[in-house]
């Protein structure tokens, strides 16, 4: 079937169909761009894998109509291969090629136009490159107001003007490592498929709010990162420079060193100055503040995504889908407003600036962030990568609390030995070693910690499986696997923020002793 189209600008295309009425509208559109018959050897080797696996994988998940040049070469037709082993994920394919240079099959001077594309628009044009405007309307004019992300693997001076025009156009270009030319131009790179449609998959996917909660999430995840790594470091530096006082007044009393003398007069001013920094930073209040808010965050999001709790079509206002993002939207208000209350606004919080969604334990790298969650998906994504991380802290928890109690245990039998030999004056420093190993094992609240997420796996665990033994599972079921689990974390986040909270006043108020005296 052969029709005359107008696009915007007044220019005429001849689009051909195979048993479809034309180009469909208002749907996301995925344009790969790149080598044709320069697509071989190792770069054909590189972009086998990857393109056709990731452009399935985000058109299935996005509904994108798929555009490409059309010929039966290079990138096009790892496209079309793509297309007949997985039809039902990419219904619509439209190739767009230069009308004198194209024949549906293999002509003298002429390209093959790929068997499985299911639409051709013709360009009025004899050149290579003579349809790229023709390309970039195409996309523009099925995507309407949906979004267009563009795949580039290889290609040469045309590729690298389609680059070009997409990056005009504010679409965003995603290349395939290791495929070269115009790809390797191109700053995202991506050289896995997984990567590759999770990343695609995000970009054609217009939820803007929920983008918005996976930003604020970040920003609040990374901030709260970085100050947990500064608290650590300033209750070691003050532990530590407890031990090196130690030390020095012991040698100082042995030796009678005047240079001595200065540095343990120094040592416990500088003691008080980490301390006195410590608590004037806030790193330990400000890091439990935004953890706790990037979890709660983290909450609205998976509920969002399986469409449960408050997301629920029959507790939406007037049980209206689209004001989902609306409720979303207003808890996130919530959360920034009360973090903003709190010691947490009393330093910068820069945004984060890196990809989204972010990179977090494990199953993320198989989540695009955006796309509704079922079950099963919930389970993999939410529960099991959880499970993950809680497995994983255990085990560091335990190894960090075997060393620590192992240092103190062995600083303490150090402190016998040398009373037994008679050198009681050194005692001093082993009990500021195992004092210290000790305080530091208080701080990081090791013990609770692990209680609590043993705890809290074992409940998830058997959300889990319950789940998999149950013979119901319908929509309330499944709101009501959501609930319990997110129900599970909310108490563990809860408890964790309390142990650290009390944690961190104990701390305060012994740091602060020997100011008093």
């Amino acid at each position: 079937m052969a029709n005359e189209v107008v696009f915007e600008g007044g220019g005429r295309a001849v689009v051909l169909s195979r048993g479809e009425a034309g180009l469909p509208a208002n749907r996301p559109v995925l344009l790969v761009c790149g080598g044709a018959d320069d697509l071989k050897d190792g770069a054909l080797a590189a972009a086998g894998p990857v393109v056709g696996d990731a452009v399935t994988r985000a058109a299935e998940a996005t509904g994108a109509v798929v555009v490409d040049g059309g010929t039966d070469s290079g990138v096009m037709r790892l496209v079309g291969l793509a297309r007949r082993k997985h039809p039902a994920a990419i219904p619509v394919l439209v190739g767009v090629a230069p009308a004198g240079l194209v024949s549906a099959a293999a002509e003298e001077g002429k390209a093959a136009l790929e068997p499985n594309h299911t639409h051709f628009v013709l360009a009025d044009s004899d050149e290579w490159g003579g349809e790229t405007e023709l390309l970039f309307d195409t996309a523009a004019r099925i995507a309407g107001t949906a979004r267009v992300a563009v795949v580039v693997a290889g290609g040469g001076e045309v590729a690298r003007s389609e680059v070009a025009h997409a990056l005009r156009r504010g679409w965003p270009v995603l290349a395939v490592a290791g495929t070269g030319g115009a790809a390797a131009e191109v700053e995202a790179s991506f050289g896995d498929a997984t990567q590759l449609a999770r990343r695609l998959t995000w970009e054609l996917t217009g939820a803007p709010v929920l983008k918005e909660a996976w930003q604020q999430f970040a920003t609040y995840d990374g901030l709260a990162k970085s100050l947990r790594r500064t608290f650590v470091r300033f209750q070691r530096a003050i532990l530590l420079l407890g031990i090196l006082a130690t030390l020095l007044a012991l040698l100082e009393d042995a030796t009678g060193s005047a240079a001595l003398h200065w540095a343990v007069v120094a040592a416990p001013v500088l003691v008080a100055v980490l301390i006195a920094l410590a608590n004037n930073r806030a790193a330990g209040e400000r890091w439990v503040l935004l953890r706790a808010a990037a979890e709660a965050i983290k909450t609205e999001i998976y509920r969002y995504r399986t469409a449960t709790g408050v997301y629920a079509q029959e507790r939406l206002p007037d049980a209206d889908p689209a004001a989902r993002p609306v409720v979303l939207a207003s808890r996130l208000q919530e959360i920034e407003d009360h973090l903003i209350q709190t010691e947490a606004s009393g330093a910068p919080l820069t945004p984060y600036d890196g990809p989204l969604p972010p990179r977090m334990y494990g199953a993320e790298a198989e989540d695009d962030g955006v796309t509704p969650l079922d079950p099963d998906r919930y389970l993999a994504i939410r529960v099991a990568d959880q499970l993950g991380y809680y497995h994983r802290r255990i085990r560091a928890l335990d190894r960090t609390r075997t060393l620590l109690q192992t240092v103190g245990v062995l600083a303490g039998g150090a402190g016998a030995i040398l009373a037994a030999a008679g050198a009681e004056v050194w005692i001093g420093l082993t009990t500021a070693i195992s004092g210290a190993a000790l305080a530091y094992l208080g701080t990081l609240q090791v013990d609770s910690t692990v209680v609590t997420y043993n705890q809290t796996a074992s409940r998830l665990t058997a959300l889990r499986r319950d789940w998999g033994v149950r013979a119901r599972r319908d929509p309330e079921a499944f709101d009501e696997l959501v609930t319990k689990a997110e129900g599970a974390l909310g108490t563990e986040l809860g408890g964790w923020v309390q142990q650290m909270n009390t944690a961190l006043e104990e701390l305060q108020a012994q740091q602060a002793k020997p100011k008093e005296t």
